[in-house]
């Protein structure tokens, strides 16, 4: 008894002396705001506008958590990272969520000590060439050079392949204006990054051709802390509520006019006449059909950032809902 209550008397000194740390829900509604970590990189993923505006895919979907927990598309602040701080600013608190093109894997999440809630985006590791190089696969650049962004996946996925193939290639370690200005034969990265250097950076798209070939899968989605479960619930369910949205036909300029009488299931769901979502995820009963209202359903997200109106232009791809030949679906919002 005497060794039961000395145990106890410990582990009460230990429970007051380091106090649980709030969970990030409730710092985000007692700040005001949710802490957004993107990278500042080319119109159509997360950039600055000429008007000193974040715009982008990945800004939508921090601005669809804001509106989720806080009612506000306009409650998020923005903090830039990168390829390194992407991971350690989760870490040392200083994000909520980081809103990146980067890859689901489990090595990342057992080092970092972070999760990745959904996936928003698949897509795969293409390679760029100069449409006038001669060059159509990957073995063509024997004796030539690649660059690469280091510390990413498309780093190690390429090193493995060459080595795997036997491929004499010189690898340098710069993004996409390296080889815009031509130091290098080829650029590999995840296609929609290839996509977007080409529209964006390069003097003239034609130039360039992004070949016929995947080296990879790359699942991208948000990462948060792996230490508060429920957060990563609301960022998942925000991910998820905007594909089902699309799935359901229900966008911007209809929601507000689906009668609340005549829906049930998972419709009723995600407009908020079933009140129970919301309350296992600590969120108000109407959160869902604030974010479509506020930004949108994923194809509308898609085609505003990435669409064939934009100089972009790609194609959905994977990223077409599961009943449109695609990959995407979201769990039962049952």
């Amino acid at each position: 008894m005497a060794k039961l209550r000395s145990i106890i008397a410990v582990s009460a000194f230990f429970l007051l002396s380091f106090p649980a740390l709030a969970g990030t829900l409730d710092d985000v509604r007692q700040r005001g705001d949710v802490r957004c970590g993107v990278f500042p990189d080319d119109p159509g993923r997360s950039a600055l506008s000429a008007a000193g505006r974040w715009e982008g895919f990945y800004v939508d979907f921090c601005r669809a958590v804001a509106v989720a927990v806080l009612g506000d598309a306009e409650a998020v602040r923005f903090v830039e990272v990168g390829p390194q701080s992407r991971f350690t600013s989760l870490v040392d608190r200083r994000v909520d969520v980081v809103m990146y093109s980067s890859t689901r894997t489990l090595g990342r999440e057992n080092i970092y000590g972070i999760a990745f809630p959904a996936v928003y985006l698949f897509d795969g590791q293409g390679v760029m060439v100069r449409a006038n190089s001669g060059i159509n696969s990957l073995k063509d650049f024997e004796g030539r050079s690649i660059c690469v962004t280091p510390s990413t996946t498309s780093q190690a996925n390429l090193e493995s392949l060459l080595r795997q193939n036997g491929i004499d290639t010189k690898l340098v370690y710069a993004n996409g204006d390296a080889f815009f200005r031509g130091n290098c034969d080829g650029y590999t990265a995840d296609r929609v990054n290839l996509a977007i250097n080409r529209a964006n950076r390069s003097d003239d798209p034609k130039r360039y051709r992004i070949l016929p070939v995947s080296l990879s899968r790359e699942p991208i989605g948000p990462m948060v802390r792996d230490d508060d479960l429920p957060w990563q619930k609301v960022v998942a369910a925000t991910v998820h509520a905007v594909i089902l949205a699309e799935e359901l036909g229900l966008n911007q300029n209809n929601v507000d006019n689906v009668e609340s009488d005549s829906v049930s299931g998972e419709r009723a769901n995600l407009l908020g006449t079933n009140t129970q979502l919301g309350e296992w995820l600590g969120l108000s009963p109407t959160w869902s059909k604030q974010v479509i209202k506020a930004v949108g359903n994923y194809g509308e997200i898609f085609d505003r950032n990435f669409g064939p109106n934009t100089p972009i232009g790609l194609d959905r791809g994977l990223n077409r809902l599961w009943s449109q030949g695609g990959v995407l679906y979201a769990p039962l919002f049952k």
